[in-house]
């Protein structure tokens, strides 16, 4: 058992939760604790889950239950009820944030076994789901019984959620080497480091491709 935080910025920012919930597989979004040190919530906080194409399928905003009637701080629905929604092992979530410094709080079991995500055609996301800094290329796709088509494709994105960079997947023999992995526009092995619970967009070409992160044990 563990916990983290992160200190997001204003704007965008792709967070990948890096526990399991205590004894489970899934981990619930109220498992991502928002702390505004010095500051005071101002209710522009929210939390996006979105679909495979990129569009968002639910906006949940962040107040303190003294502002809901409760006892509980906590992201919210439209119906101003506590959201109930549990994540996938190794998907990520769009945090807009009011202010700089903000901090996020996760906490839960350090996974044990790999994280196998199954991809869906088209945008999925996912990150460093793990406790410690991890490499980009040991984010691992495996096509099952299909074949890489250099279609699926790994996307950094900055606070205002444009795209900073793409890498492709491309087997090593089409690329002279021996390494499958994350190829730059310049045909070289992309090398870079995804710190602890960095989100980031995957674009695959195919349904059922396994995403896979390793775990931090």
């Amino acid at each position: 058992m563990g916990y983290q935080k992160l200190t997001l910025g204003a704007g965008f920012n792709w967070v990948a939760p890096q526990f399991l919930s205590i004894g489970e597989t899934p981990i619930n979004i109220q498992a991502l604790q928002l702390d505004f040190g010095d500051g005071e919530a101002t209710g522009a906080d929210n939390l996006q889950v979105l679909d495979e194409g990129g569009a968002t399928i639910a906006i949940y905003n962040w107040f303190p239950g003294e502002w809901m009637g409760t006892t509980t701080d906590g992201w919210y629905d439209e119906n101003s009820q506590l959201a109930n929604v549990t994540l996938t092992a190794g998907q990520s979530v769009l945090i807009d944030c009011a202010d700089d410094g903000t901090v996020v709080k996760v906490f839960g079991e350090v996974a044990t076994t790999d994280y196998a995500t199954t991809a869906v055609a088209g945008f999925n996301f996912v990150g460093n789901t793990t406790p410690v800094t991890i490499n980009v290329q040991d984010i691992q796709l495996d096509f099952g019984d299909g074949e890489a088509t250099g279609a699926d494709n790994l996307q950094l994105l900055d606070d205002g959620g444009a795209t900073l960079a793409i890498y492709n997947w491309f087997p090593g023999e089409w690329m002279g080497t021996s390494t499958d992995g994350w190829y730059d526009e310049n045909s070289q092995l992309a090398d870079f480091d995804l710190a602890p619970g960095q989100g980031i967009l995957i674009d695959s070409g195919d349904a059922g491709t396994i995403i896979a992160v390793p775990s931090a044990l």
